[in-house]
């Protein structure tokens, strides 16, 4: 740029010189130090450029020399810094409109730009997931990992396979330990294999070391947990602890706890969490399970509905108030009742499951025609969607 500038500056005094030529002629004299030099005035100011031309050749010169025999024969073979730089802009235009080479030829004259590590990043951000290298121990780690990271990304189409995947995680991790990203992945590939006990030890890793928020890590741990419970039955009161620490009123965790509970012989504190449970919230798949637990001694249960109003008691526990009174030979209340609910009810499933505890008495009774008809509104409550009626 300043190059350019006293290239301006000495085109306008040339052209003042022409236009001027009287100025040109005029004597100068200098006078120091017992010297005396005296010339004319343009024939000084072209001394004076041409001065300061063989400073700035001087200086190039110098410049190529400490940056070796390559920079000067880059620069005559790919052009000016501003040229290698437009090179660069269409090789990334190239790669990202995915034209021809992806500007792979392209980005070879852009060289100088970036620093020689960037332009091999850019290259490998061309190269498409399955086609990525394998990892080498004397490749770049920024390249390790970003050649990781293209070939697990989760919209990578199509996918490695799973093992070149797994390569491509562990060669990330070496070159970047604890790396929270790679860590992820694979916790991801830990899934997808199934590994529970991988998975569980990835997860409370990275929650542990905060590179996850509680929100995105608990679900997937919650399910690692219920999984590791199935796969190890001797440890499996220890997980699903730990799985409704977690997340205390999910229902697959509440049902596997509390089914849990009742294998190790503890069925009062199945009831106890149940019920609890049904306090809170209207869980209709959670109040099936706890009546088949409340079987045993229906009328104790039932009291402890009884003197409760419908305003006091959410819709599910009207549901296992009408079906412990049932199970109590209670049959005119219990009529009484769960007719009261399907016809009073607001949520679909329990009119549907109303409607089919209805039926289910009256098939008891051989009123095989009522039962028909409680069946039929049963379905019908859902305009067509199928209903899987309980016959037990």
């Amino acid at each position: 740029m300043r190059f350019i500038i006293l290239l301006i500056f000495a085109l306008l005094l040339t052209i003042a010189l022409v236009i001027f030529p009287n100025i040109a002629d005029q004597a100068l004299r200098f006078e120091a130090f017992g010297w005396v030099f005296e010339t004319r005035q343009g024939a000084f100011i072209a001394a004076l450029l041409g001065i300061l031309f063989v400073i700035w050749l001087i200086r190039a010169l110098v410049a190529a020399l400490f940056a070796g025999p390559g920079h000067l024969w880059r620069s005559l073979r790919m052009g000016s810094r501003r040229r290698r730089e437009q090179n660069l802009r269409e090789a990334l235009a190239q790669w990202l409109d995915a034209r021809g080479d992806m500007g792979a030829k392209t980005l070879k004259r852009s060289r100088g730009v970036l620093p020689d590590w960037t332009l091999a990043m850019l290259k490998m951000l061309m190269v498409p997931a399955k086609d990525q290298p394998e990892p080498t121990n004397e490749q770049d780690p920024l390249l390790t990992a970003l050649s990781a990271r293209i070939a697990t990304g989760p919209t990578a189409h199509p996918k490695p396979d799973l093992a070149t995947r797994k390569t491509h995680l562990k060669a990330w991790l070496n070159a970047r330990p604890g790396a929270p990203l790679a860590m992820s992945r694979l916790a991801d590939l830990a899934e997808e294999e199934e590994d529970w006990p991988k998975l569980v030890e990835l997860l409370e890793g990275i929650w542990k070391k905060g590179h996850r928020s509680s929100h995105a890590v608990k679900p997937r741990l919650v399910q690692a947990y219920l999984a590791m419970a199935n796969l190890e039955p001797e440890s499996g009161m220890q997980y699903l602890r730990k799985a409704h620490r977690l997340m205390p009123d999910n229902r697959e965790v509440l049902l596997a706890y509390g089914q849990g509970l009742i294998a190790s012989g503890d069925t009062s504190a199945a009831i106890r969490l149940w019920q609890t449970h049904l306090e809170s919230e209207s869980d209709l798949p959670l109040a099936r399970q706890l009546l088949i637990q409340l079987q045993g001694d229906p009328m104790r249960a039932y009291r402890k509905l009884e003197g409760k109003s419908d305003a006091e008691i959410n819709e599910t526990q009207r549901w296992l108030r009408a079906e412990l009174a049932h199970g109590a030979k209670l049959d005119g209340l219990a009529f009484e009742q769960m007719q009261g609910l399907a016809d009073s009810s607001t949520e679909k499933i329990i009119i549907a499951a109303a409607w089919q505890s209805l039926g289910n008495w009256y098939l008891e009774n051989h009123e095989h025609g009522q039962a028909a008809k409680c069946y039929r509104h049963a379905l019908e409550t859902f305009s067509g969607e199928s209903l899987k009626l309980d016959n037990d």
